[in-house]
């Protein structure tokens, strides 16, 4: 089925459909820092609006049915008023601990619109849509999130900003990235190795092991001094998490690098909706019932196995093996602890699943722009 039928669904959803949350504005506004109004008044006429109800369908006049996968591409042009206008993280930008954070000027968002994956992060953060896995944890390759079998449960509606384990859950629905480098002293002679650190005994605390290396150091050819830069309050904190999560005889990482999926890292929505027949209003009707954001990955690497033939992983990890569009537009991904330009295969996969029915209650508030529209 072409992608023009549920543009002209989703376009409708979009200007005619979401639970508002007290205090949070639904759509962009043209009011800059500063209190600067970009034109001659403010856009505030969004109202706070709730879907309008599906038409009900008797069981009895359900006389037929089919479910239908379908995608909406970003490469088809007369799909781009979902895709655009696209957002973007500064380096310096963490997510929110509040709701009152959630549109820190570090992320840069368009005055007027937002697109239909910049609606979806915030409103997963937000509390007002519920996250299904692609796949169970015990059988990773099986993904058939589609049929709502993995949720992220989430304790109360504010569970993000309240709640770690949820919180550490969703981000990694939302990110890509992996663990930082090992945690390494240079030597107080030029010629001289690093010395990566490490515990040496789970019985030590962070005190007694900080203490022992400033004062007697970890090699002949080391330095205490310096430790200097982990003298500072935030650092040392950041060394002691790290060492308190961390195993005797394993080597300290720094922490984890993390870089949020901005939109224009989505190559498509993947849908699964119904199409049936009612015979009381004698017509031919669809209901989308999910949608999936879908970005590039990493293929899994093949190994040869004890019999010489070739295994794989049996998932792939969408934190560690996503590619991102960089603002430059370039790929790029996460290696050997950092993010780095990328020229390998990818396929496309989905992210995350949606229940589109509570995703309607979403993006009622929300402008869209088509011009397909005869009355532009």
């Amino acid at each position: 089925m072409k992608s023009q039928h549920y543009l002209l669904a989703l376009g409708f959803l979009f200007s005619m459909n979401l639970l508002a949350q007290d205090g949070v504005p639904r759509g962009p506004y043209n009011i800059r820092d500063g209190a600067v109004i970009d034109g001659v008044v403010i856009k505030d006429e969004v109202p706070i609006r709730s879907k309008i109800e599906y038409e009900h369908v008797r069981l009895a006049d359900y006389v037929w049915s089919k479910r239908v996968f379908s995608r909406i591409d970003s490469r088809e042009k007369m799909n781009h008023y979902l895709f655009m206008p696209y957002d973007n993280f500064l380096q310096e930008w963490k997510p929110p601990t509040s709701v009152d954070e959630i549109d820190k000027k570090d992320w840069v968002k368009h005055d007027d619109r937002l697109s239909l994956w910049t609606i979806i992060f915030r409103h997963i953060m937000l509390g007002d849509l519920t996250v299904y896995e692609v796949s169970g944890k015990d059988f990773t390759a099986l993904e058939d999130g589609y049929s709502f079998k993995y949720p992220i449960v989430k304790p109360s509606r504010d569970a993000y900003f309240t709640n770690g384990v949820y919180r550490k859950e969703i981000n990694k629905k939302l990110s890509f990235g992996g663990p930082g480098e090992p945690w390494s002293i240079e030597g107080d002679d030029e010629n001289a190795t690093a010395t990566i650190l490490q515990r040496e005994d789970d019985n030590e605390s962070f005190e007694d092991w900080y203490n022992r290396l400033t004062t007697k150091g970890v090699a002949p050819d080391f330095d205490p001094a310096y430790f200097g830069p982990l003298t500072r309050i935030q650092d040392r904190n950041i060394l002691k998490t790290q060492y308190e999560a961390t195993k005797a005889g394993i080597a300290l990482k720094r922490p984890d690098v993390v870089q949020f999926i901005s939109s224009q890292s989505i190559t498509a929505f993947n849908i699964k909706e119904d199409w049936f027949f009612d015979k009381e209003r004698s017509m031919l009707d669809r209901r989308i019932i999910a949608i999936a954001p879908v970005g590039r990955v990493k293929p899994l690497e093949k190994e040869e196995g004890a019999s010489g033939t070739e295994v794989t992983d049996d998932g792939i990890d969408r934190f560690k093996n996503f590619v991102a569009m960089n603002r430059n537009g370039y790929l790029e991904a996460f290696s050997d602890g950092k993010f780095d330009t990328y020229a390998g295969a990818v396929q496309e996969k989905e992210l995350f699943w949606l229940y589109f029915p509570e995703l309607r209650d979403v993006i009622v508030n929300y402008y869209v722009y088509s011009d397909q529209s005869d009355a532009q």
